[in-house]
């Protein structure tokens, strides 16, 4: 083994951000021997398109050295932490936080950063997005842009005035330099929100915490093939996309955070589906920082502010995290923001702690007041009823967030035709508080290996359907008809097989 001193490591992580990535997809439908590419600059980790409304949406890329992630039976670094202070070697375990932990990075001989398992190295290079609404013989473009290494090589292009209702496709093209031919393409597609007074039937899957250790097939995730047979008009994932403190490589600086969403997001089964969804992202705790990170937290070389810049620039999530989206005439999604809103562990010494904080409390009632939608989803990626485990302390059905948890249940309360999904828990269920009558889905993990956290024997009078050991996603439906509109949700398996599901009928 070659030991890399630190300030070595230093220098070599500040070029290191040669290293992640986006793998070329094909046309949906298209064979794999349908993909477009050619040597020069590629997209290891495909595309992802965020954010789409009725008139936009966000699509991101990043230019890769390679044409696919490195296979999972490369090299691992070694990795060793020391107390600043003491300069005690500390042990390396799940959910750690290594407050002033000094990180040492050993690279087995041969490799470095691009070359570790599951690695997909960047590159400079450029790239643009081509569009177009379904069955259109006419392509717009976007200008060219330079896949910038302060960015991780990542480029995001916003399209505006979209028609709404309207099926896009897409074509993500990257090359080295303005001298150079396209070398690789992504070709995808999304549909924009129906306009809020339309009459629109709308379909949509929810899931939550992707373990990369936890994976249950060579190729990503089993929900990922299992979604994409649903034909959602969008995806939500509410967090927990990758785990920067869990296996061997903790995410101790920025460049391994990087490599945790290279190696996650360079899965085949992430990148087919990824390009063909609308998706709306929302970060948790472990795709932030750390298990329970709080506002000015750190681990080793990492910080809280630097998990917050690393997390936009591979999501293209927007400003302010917490936002509200329309979907037609009966569907209208709130996303909650849970982590950078959050007091910090010394407020908490003093003052009742809150999570989702004032400004968002307020705008959250503010906005379900003024919705005139049929039906209205708030989406949080920790749970507000529950029940959760009594020892627990990190979201509003704890005790521990009692005040801020009754503030926002009493309002949820009044709500007609209002349902809360969640993320975060290991285990799928649907509950209904016993006080407020808010009925909320737990849509469980992304794979039965992941799954864990509660006893099904003993379920709680506040359960109308639990389900452990095994993970799964939620799907959603909205139907219209001439009498009344609809909403379904129901609970899926990995495989997509259902295994709970409710039909509401609209109350007026």
């Amino acid at each position: 083994m070659t030991k890399i001193p630190p300030q070595a490591c230093a220098r070599f992580f500040s070029l290191a951000a040669v290293g992640l990535a986006l793998l070329t997809g094909a046309c949906p439908g298209a064979s794999p021997g349908d993909i477009r590419e050619a040597s020069g600059a590629y997209q290891a980790t495909g595309i992802k398109i965020s954010e789409p409304t009725a008139s936009s949406v966000s699509v991101w890329t990043r230019v890769t050295r390679r044409a696919d992630r490195i296979a999972d039976d490369g090299p691992l670094p070694v990795l060793h932490v020391y107390d600043r202070t003491s300069g005690q070697e500390l042990a390396i375990k799940d959910n750690a936080r290594f407050v002033n932990g000094r990180p040492v990075v050993t690279f087995a001989a041969g490799s470095d950063l691009g070359s570790l398992r599951g690695a997909a190295p960047g590159t400079t290079g450029q790239t643009r997005v081509r569009y177009r609404a379904a069955g259109s013989n006419t392509w717009r473009e976007t200008a060219w842009q330079e896949a910038s290494p302060e960015r991780d090589f990542t480029a995001v292009f916003g399209l505006s005035g979209l028609p709404a209702s309207t099926r896009f496709q897409v074509a993500v093209e990257a090359r080295i330099n303005s001298r150079a031919a396209v070398s690789s393409t992504v070709d995808g597609g999304f549909v924009t929100a129906p306009a809020p007074a339309a009459d629109a039937g709308i379909k949509f899957c929810v899931m939550t915490c992707q373990q990369y250790e936890d994976r249950d097939q060579v190729d990503g995730f089993n929900i990922y093939p299992a979604m994409l047979r649903w034909q959602p008009d969008f995806f939500v994932n509410t967090g927990d996309a990758v785990y920067y403190d869990h296996g061997p490589v903790h995410a101790l600086n920025v460049d391994l955070a990087r490599y945790h969403w290279a190696r996650m997001f360079g899965f085949p089964t992430l990148r087919d589906f990824h390009r063909q969804v609308g998706s709306y992202f929302m970060k948790d705790d472990h795709d932030t920082l750390t298990d329970d990170c709080h506002p000015g937290d750190r681990t080793g070389d990492f910080t809280f502010a630097d998990g917050l810049r690393v997390y936009r620039e591979q999501t293209a999530q927007g400003d302010p995290p917490y936002r509200t989206i329309r979907w037609g005439r009966h569907l209208q999604v709130w996303l909650l923001e849970g982590r950078e809103t959050r007091s910090s562990r010394a407020a908490d010494r003093t003052n009742p702690p809150v999570l989702l904080g004032p400004e968002q409390v307020r705008w959250l009632s503010r906005t379900l007041a003024a919705s005139d939608a049929t039906f209205r989803i708030v989406i949080t990626p920790t749970p507000m009823v529950g029940p959760d485990r009594d020892a627990k302390f990190d979201n509003l059905s704890n005790r521990g967030y009692a005040v801020e948890g009754n503030q926002v249940r009493e309002f949820l309360a009044h709500q007609k035709n209002l349902t809360v999904i969640t993320g975060d828990r290991h285990w799928q269920y649907v509950s209904q508080d016993q006080a407020h009558l808010i009925q909320e889905w737990s849509v469980g993990p992304a794979s039965d290996a992941h799954a864990q956290g509660w006893d099904e024997d003993q379920p709680r009078p506040d359960h109308l359907f639990l389900r452990i050991k095994h993970g799964g996603f939620l799907s959603g439906e909205v139907k219209t008809n001439a009498t009344q509109p609809s909403l379904t949700l129901q609970l899926h398996d990995v495989n997509g097989g259902v295994v709970f599901e409710k039909t509401q009928p609209a109350t007026r």
